[in-house]
């Protein structure tokens, strides 16, 4: 067993080199218990921390962990994960396959660094009555009616509520009831709401974001891979013109601005693959011995 475990943080999604989504990465994780990882990620208290181990099926086992339980996947920290293997020179551009909850997922490695991960196929679940779902975020229920898109549930690896709202201004002024979030999420078995506002047709970002989930321990996201992947889905499907390529910023809100590259490959009417991408920062090492992780 080492002793020293070889644990790093880098924000996943950034733009410009700034912001992005902090995650965890612990590299050397094979010899770690599930309890020993969720107290590991709740020490480090990101929204989510990846454990990277040998797999008999991919090139990598990659096990995701909230401060308060486990999840099949996370998106910024699959991109986090890949990007401190290539920059510490552990992995060159090329493809890979990572073993998670989720299922053998493909990640690709660009020579300038850029993560791409392919995600789970699309499952659109349940639509949700807007009189439900706007007390939970503050606003009117003609906030989100006037789009003329559905509240749905949609997984591209995570359960994802994706709420349209009409403009930025009503994303920026969305003030959400954690608690009755966190309720409704346990109540509906999904694991967070994702709300999002379409932006002019002119510009380069295709919808600005925000991401509750206090059900996983996490209040507000500046950047949701796995939401990303849900929501390129949801427009291919709901909003019409053929669109399969998308550009997605999050976390202006909290002032870590991101941002998310998402694709679809159509097949006729289905959806036959989905990847997200972005940029990471420099990751930085932090010291941490195997003694200070109870069993």
């Amino acid at each position: 067993m080492s002793e020293f475990l070889e644990v790093y943080v880098v924000n996943a999604f950034v733009a410009d080199n700034q912001g992005g989504n902090p995650a965890g990465v612990v590299l050397n994780s094979a010899h770690l218990s599930p309890t020993q990882m969720q107290s590991i990620a709740k020490e480090l208290g990101h929204s989510e921390t990846a454990f990277v181990s040998p797999s008999k099926k991919a090139d990598f086992r990659v096990r995701f962990f909230t401060p308060t339980n486990e999840v099949d996947f996370c998106g910024h920290a699959t991109v986090g994960t890949f990007s401190v293997l290539f920059k510490n020179g552990k992995l060159a551009a090329g493809d890979y396959k990572q073993e998670t909850g989720a299922g053998i997922l493909g990640v690709s490695i660009s020579e300038e660094g850029r993560v791409s991960m392919e995600q789970a196929l699309p499952k659109f679940g349940k639509e949700f009555s807007v009189e439900d779902i706007a007390p939970l975020l503050g606003i009117t229920s003609e906030d989100i009616l006037a789009t003329g898109l559905p509240v749905k549930a949609v997984s591209t690896g995570l359960v994802d509520i994706i709420v349209p709202v009409t403009d930025e201004t009503v994303l920026n002024k969305v003030t959400p009831n954690l608690a009755a979030i966190k309720k409704f999420n346990k109540a509906s078995k999904t694991g967070a709401v994702h709300v999002f506002s379409l932006t002019p047709s002119e510009s380069d970002i295709s919808a600005r974001c925000r991401n509750f989930a206090p059900l996983l321990g996490i209040d507000e996201e500046s950047a949701t891979g796995s939401a990303a992947g849900a929501l390129a889905s949801y427009l291919h499907v709901y909003q019409g013109g053929g669109k399969y390529r998308y550009l997605f910023e999050q976390g202006e809100n909290l002032n870590k601005r991101s941002l998310i590259w998402a694709s679809v490959e159509p097949d006729g009417e289905k959806i036959i693959g989905v990847s997200v991408g972005g940029f990471s920062d420099k990751p930085q090492r932090i010291p941490f011995r195997i003694e200070e992780v109870a069993e």
